[in-house]
């Protein structure tokens, strides 16, 4: 673990109780009082004021966005005011698939996103989605960084210009919806899906086809009958009104996604001090710890919501969910880490699976 980020890290997993143990001891944990919040970093006189542009995978109709706007208003609580992150918007300036290279090429000097978003410039980033963040809203802040998930991550996008700072965690992972019933994995065969990348290796397995939509180009697809479900990271069925065009939801996510990756391209990042660099690091362990915390509420409101409209749940035998969960880990590990870079996607896939064994120890 490299000392700079260990020392910053632990001082706010510990401002923020982050403690995996606890939220993975309760099924459905109650949501937690603000805890107390992480002092400011004290500010040096080289600390000169800086405003940086940001670029949102995500729209801010979507629950998860919160968690950015907290990690914004975070940077600058914790730099004293020195760093000034401005989200100058999300998909409907550039395409949620296609922000990776201008960012990296300084028409933004940050971005808010998941690797899935990017797999044409590295597969490796996948690795933040597989960190398994169910339990059922266990945080896994914690183990992320006593795992070496984030130093793995910052090997990786070190060569490609991009200084990966860390993920806002929270929330669940991708859950299914679909048109049609399904109750086993021969119920995959010849539908088409809504499915990032990273998803393939499983759902192709199956049978299924899939294709890549944002999420203001679901609702059409659906109701036009293009695709016959999807396999969402997160929230969204509400804010879509997927219940208008969809049949079928499942008890749990059963597998679990990452959070929200936080990128500086190396220049802008170079322009922070190291006190403000641990400013903006702090700022994700603190977002964090809200966004597991909020996302725990949306979760519920949206199930009872979705039951509510007359969506049905189906509820999968053991094996069959067993089968999906290790399926989605263990072939997308496989597929996109170790095969693509054995040298930089093995250190990965391990820390990964260190995560998992502490979230999901009872996986199968």
């Amino acid at each position: 673990m490299r000392l700079h980020r260990l020392l910053g890290f632990v001082a706010v997993l510990a401002a923020f109780s982050v403690v995996v143990a606890a939220c993975g001891s309760d099924p459905t944990p109650t949501p937690q009082p603000a805890t107390k919040a992480a002092p400011t970093a004290t500010p040096v006189p080289e600390d000169k004021p800086i405003t940086l542009d940001i670029i949102d995978a995500f729209p801010t109709v979507l629950d998860i966005s919160r968690g950015t706007l907290h990690f914004i208003d975070e940077v600058a609580r914790l730099s004293n005011g020195t760093v000034t992150l401005n989200r100058v918007g999300g998909p409907e300036v550039t395409h949620s698939l296609e922000q990776f290279a201008p960012t990296r090429d300084g028409v933004y000097d940050g971005i808010i996103t998941v690797g899935a978003y990017h797999t044409d410039h590295t597969k490796l980033g996948l690795g933040e989605n597989l960190r398994a963040n169910y339990g059922r809203v266990a945080d896994n802040f914690g183990p992320a960084v006593e795992c070496g998930v984030f130093d793995a991550l910052e090997d990786v996008y070190e060569p490609l210009g991009m200084q990966y700072v860390g993920s806002i965690v929270g929330g669940w992972g991708a859950r299914l919806w679909t048109v049609d019933p399904i109750n086993s994995t021969e119920d995959f065969k010849g539908k088409h899906l809504r499915a990032a990348t990273i998803y393939q290796p499983f759902l192709h397995a199956y049978g299924a086809t899939t294709a890549p939509l944002q999420f203001s180009e679901i609702y059409p697809a659906l109701e036009k009958g293009v695709i016959k479900g999807l396999y969402w990271g997160g929230s969204g069925a509400l804010a879509g009104k997927w219940n208008e065009v969809l049949n079928y939801q499942y008890p749990d996510s059963l597998a679990g996604g990452g959070g929200l990756a936080v990128l500086f391209n190396q220049k802008a990042w170079g322009k922070l001090t190291a006190n403000q660099q641990k400013a903006v690091r702090d700022a994700v362990a603190s977002a964090s710890a809200y966004q597991t915390r909020q996302m725990n509420d949306v979760e519920k409101k949206e199930v009872a919501g979705l039951t509510a409209a007359g969506v049905e749940t189906i509820d999968w035998s053991d094996e069959m969910a067993a089968t999906f969960t290790n399926d989605h880990y263990d072939k997308i590990i496989q597929q996109y880490l170790i095969d693509v870079d054995p040298t930089l996607g093995q250190p990965l896939a391990d820390a990964i699976r260190c995560v998992n064994d502490i979230i999901l120890p009872d996986r199968g």
